[in-house]
């Protein structure tokens, strides 16, 4: 018998890029699994949640340095081969991008697994 998970997904409220999103760029950057992430945030094990949300981290970073998304593509899909990269461009942009961030908000009566 499969053992049901404890933690569950939050049903966040706002759209759009948050603070979020961040936190899972992060957690790649530290070398976390997708699979891993996944299961740290409540969503299945092949979600795809994970790589949506950092790559939109990644395409704020490649517009503030000026870059074009097509010639950095291989960094996008392969963002732990470039971690080093990243976690230098994350650096050189966190205070811009933690204000262009909003603070997700949650829906705090919905029942879990609704």
């Amino acid at each position: 018998m499969k053992e049901s998970a404890t933690f569950h997904r939050p049903f966040l409220r706002t759209k759009g890029f948050s603070t979020f999103h961040i936190q899972i760029f992060e957690l790649i950057l530290l070398g976390k699994a997708n699979r891993e992430i996944n299961r740290l945030m409540g969503y299945t094990p092949k979600s795809h949640m994970v790589v949506d949300h950092s790559r939109q981290v990644m395409n704020k970073l490649l517009s503030y340095e000026g870059l074009c998304k097509r010639d950095y593509k291989d960094r996008v899909v392969y963002p732990r081969k470039y971690q080093f990269w990243w976690k230098k461009l994350l650096e050189k942009h966190r205070d811009t991008l933690i204000q262009k961030a909003i603070i997700p908000e949650y829906y705090e009566d919905v029942a879990p697994g609704i």
